[in-house]
């Protein structure tokens, strides 16, 4: 049975996703919103994966997760590489690739017989090994690590008040007086050793600000689905969120390639300059979610076509002895 609070939750993130793309275009100037979204939004998703693999890998087969994997993952992100190229477009869904890479590492280490100290020590020296790589593919040296701290927790769908509350405490210091643009693994990379005194403590920063995000949000979010989880509005987003992949799809060929090229062909930079905070704080997230909803309907109408609704994934058993 599906946990529709962690549904909510997947809807939340997607919205960020969403948001944090349409911010890029609107905003010519850094934004504080995208900022804050940008160090636990897509590390939570990670989170999320690498927790929902350890259910699955308890109910199938290693081999049979895999074949999943390439029919509900990759496949998807190639067909819809091809789609953005018919505009011009080179995008990698790199996320896509990083959340298959770490399942296929995470189930092989899984089904290899040793003591599990054993297991964790080699999947904890994978995760630091990537930040010995100068070319950080994927970006997977940054998400790998989430990945992991979902697969080895046991309970996702709540955090007590105690952690909760400081984990919030943590996130908002860190963010406030400590995180910087520059520390994104955007802008800085993963590569430690191009200077290990200053990146060593700019990816453990990384880690413990996406992790205190991460249980912040679960806090509250879960809170707050406790108290109105019988809502419509709250029942649009666990809807919302049982279709992210579809939706991450999506989004690049109508928000990063379309809206860029709406706003680009209006030529309003000046204008997007001049009120950036209105447009930042409110313009944006209120496009952000109309879109969301637009692709979300729009999903559904493709979904419910045998000849199109593939092109979000489809399974493929495999018979395993």
């Amino acid at each position: 049975m599906r946990d529709g609070k962690l549904d909510f939750f997947k809807g939340l993130l997607i919205w960020s996703v969403v948001l944090g793309h349409t911010l890029n275009v609107l905003c010519p100037t850094e934004n504080s919103l995208h900022m804050l979204l940008r160090t636990f939004d897509l590390p939570m998703f990670m989170y999320i994966s690498g927790f929902l693999l350890r259910g699955s890998l308890a109910r199938h087969h290693w081999k049979q997760l895999v074949v999943n994997k390439v029919t509900n993952i990759i496949i998807p992100a190639i067909v819809w590489m091809l789609i953005s190229l018919l505009f011009g477009d080179h995008c990698m869904y790199y996320f896509l690739w990083a959340v298959f890479a770490s399942s296929v590492l995470v189930c092989v280490c899984a089904k290899i017989g040793m003591k599990s100290w054993m297991r964790e020590g080699i999947l904890a020296l994978i995760a630091v090994s990537f930040h010995l790589i100068p070319l950080n593919v994927v970006n997977i040296s940054f998400l790998f690590p989430f990945f992991l701290f979902g697969y080895y927790t046991e309970k996702i769908s709540s955090v007590g008040w105690i952690r909760g509350v400081l984990s919030l405490v943590v996130f908002v210091v860190l963010f406030v007086y400590v995180w910087r643009p520059e520390y994104t693994i955007w802008s800085s990379g993963g590569y430690i050793l191009q200077d290990p005194g200053y990146m060593v403590g700019v990816v453990s920063l990384r880690l413990i600000i996406g992790m205190a995000g991460i249980y912040a949000t679960i806090f509250v979010m879960g809170k707050l689905y406790d108290l109105y989880g019988k809502t419509r509005c709250m029942n649009l987003f666990v809807g919302i969120g049982k279709e992210t992949l579809s939706l991450y799809l999506l989004q690049h060929i109508v928000v990063e390639i379309g809206m860029m090229r709406l706003v680009a062909s209006l030529n309003v930079n000046n204008v997007l300059t001049a009120h950036h905070l209105l447009i930042g704080y409110v313009i944006a997230p209120l496009i952000s979610f109309v879109l969301l909803l637009v692709m979300y309907y729009a999903i559904t109408l493709i979904q419910a076509s045998k000849y199109t609704k593939w092109v979000f994934g489809f399974k493929l058993n495999l018979v395993t002895e």
